[in-house]
């Protein structure tokens, strides 16, 4: 054996930080295998499909064209796991863990092994990007957060038209990985003096076009997306979007402002080095800008259940950030940092439990509705009978609309059946009393009918 090839081969340090990945994506999502895993939205229709047009079409045609990568992903993973929810959690984590360990490979090119490690572990912890742990359908998502690192790390080797193929592949599966990969090209390039000019040409060449190509079939219209607010952008990475209790939210906020800001001050003042904390906090919040500027046409509506999908990319630069303040913290008193570190970990602990029990709950009161419905109806309720007053959204988590609703039937009763899910009081209540159905009501009465 060479010792070229040698390197290649994963050493016993390496097999364990992997195992760790493992271990932390699986030990995160305890809380929400314990209270019940289950689907959303367009789950039903990727599952209805799997029996009434076949496996290979299991994911959408419009999929195809809009998110290819995407239509993959969803081709592989849906025939393979149909509705075992459970086993779609294990799924989950298993991408987590190796999306986890190609951020910690390519960290660890460009600063210390243990920094690197901390900032995939608190990455891990973070509560911001649940949805990746429990929504069937964020799976493309993640591989295309895997491709890029893999992107940066080929880049950083030198092979940047390699590196830029990665990249493109990832921005197939989610159109957001193209920015990040074209600035990663970019720094890597003229900062590292990575590949030569023709290299770098061409690998750019092959984002953009790749770009180019995913605006031809958007998957949303510009023209009818929702419009939030770059208000949420903070709480979700720094404040309320990692707790629930608005004192910690309020510490967490503070701790982030006042780390920040010092941060950028030594980062001017000189401290650039790699392995100092003022690099980490500037580049992670770099991150967190290249991550969150294709948003800018429909700024996250939240930063809680379905809407943190939105920060795939950025609470990965929030993580070095978090990572950062604690090194300038560390840097200044030992005992304040292991107190804050121990502090930190509680916290988002919590919050993982109470987001995670969020998505269990509205998992588990879906299916009982719609049994509920059947079990009263012999089967055939009438079509313009109402269930409301509206559809429950548990922390941002919902897990059914009336457009995925003779899917969602099909998937749990093994046939269509057709009514109304109220969006509004008005709507529910414009009908007659004996059209009427209460979702609570339906809910409670699921072991009156066998559920």
């Amino acid at each position: 054996m060479t010792d070229a090839s040698a390197t290649l081969l994963p050493t016993r340090r390496d097999i364990v930080i992997v195992a760790s990945f493992a271990a932390a994506s699986i030990l995160v999502v305890l809380p929400y295998l314990r209270g019940g895993p289950g689907f959303f939205m367009d789950d039903w229709r990727n599952l209805a499909r799997l029996d009434t047009v076949g496996w290979l079409r299991s994911a959408e045609a419009s999929r195809f064209a809009s998110r290819p990568g995407a239509w993959a992903v969803e081709t592989v993973l849906y025939p393979l796991l149909r509705d075992h929810a459970v086993a779609w959690v294990f799924a989950l984590a298993a991408l987590n863990a190796g999306a986890a360990t190609a951020i910690f490979v390519a960290l660890r090119r460009f600063t210390a092994e243990a920094t690197s490690l901390a900032i995939v572990l608190v990455w891990i912890l973070l509560p911001n990007h649940t949805s990746m742990r429990t929504f069937a359908n964020i799976a493309p998502m993640i591989v295309g957060l895997t491709l890029l690192a893999i992107g940066v790390i080929l880049m950083d080797s030198g092979r940047l038209i390699w590196g830029s193929v990665a990249v493109a592949l990832g921005g197939f599966c989610l159109e957001v990985m193209m920015l990040p990969g074209l600035v990663a090209l970019i720094v890597l390039h003229h900062w590292r003096k990575r590949g030569t000019r023709k290299e770098a040409l061409i690998g750019g060449s092959i984002i953009v076009i790749a770009t180019a190509l995913m605006l031809i079939h958007p998957t949303y219209s510009v023209a009818h997306a929702t419009r939030g607010t770059p208000a949420a952008l903070w709480p979700a990475h720094f404040g309320s979007g990692l707790t629930t209790v608005p004192a910690i939210a309020w510490a967490l906020s503070l701790t982030a402002a006042v780390g920040i800001l010092l941060g950028l001050y030594l980062f001017a003042r000189g401290q650039r080095s790699t392995r100092d904390a003022p690099w980490l906090v500037v580049v992670g919040l770099a991150v967190m800008v290249v991550g969150l500027a294709p948003f800018i046409l429909k700024w996250p509506t939240g930063y809680r259940g379905q809407a943190d999908r939105t920060f795939v990319v950025s609470s990965v630069g929030s993580a070095i950030v978090w990572v950062g303040i604690g090194r300038l913290v560390w840097e200044r008193s030992r005992a304040l940092a292991v107190a804050g570190c121990i502090g930190f970990i509680a916290a988002m602990t919590a919050t993982n439990i109470t987001y995670q029990a969020d998505w269990s709950r509205a998992a588990q009161e879906t299916p009982a509705m719609l049994r509920s419905v059947a079990c009263r109806s012999d089967s055939s309720p009438p079509s313009n009978l109402a269930v409301g007053p509206t559809v429950p959204s548990y922390g941002g988590v919902r897990a059914l609309h009336q457009f995925f609703l003779d899917d969602a039937t099909r998937v749990v009763l093994g046939g269509p059946m057709t009514f109304v899910l109220a969006e509004g009081e008005q709507e529910w209540r414009s009908r007659p009393s004996n059209l009427q159905l209460t979702w609570g009501e339906l809910v409670k009465q699921r072991k009156d009918c066998g559920n």
